[in-house]
């Protein structure tokens, strides 16, 4: 199984929102949806950063 990169995550968002205005249904649904997902990965991403940097010796 491939990582989720950042160039990866970038493209994924980079072809959501070319998808989310253009089209209208189920594609603009999903193009919403994936956006709403790649926002709350990026958070999920930021708070382990900072608990990690919590942990690491000499991190506060």
């Amino acid at each position: 199984m491939n990582s989720l990169t950042d160039a990866y995550l970038q493209q994924c968002e980079f072809d959501a929102r070319r998808f989310s205005g253009a089209y209208t249904g189920t594609s603009g649904t999903l193009a919403a949806h994936v956006l709403r997902l790649l926002a709350e990965l990026s958070r999920v991403k930021g708070e382990l950063a900072v608990e990690r940097a919590r942990h690491e010796p000499g991190g506060g």
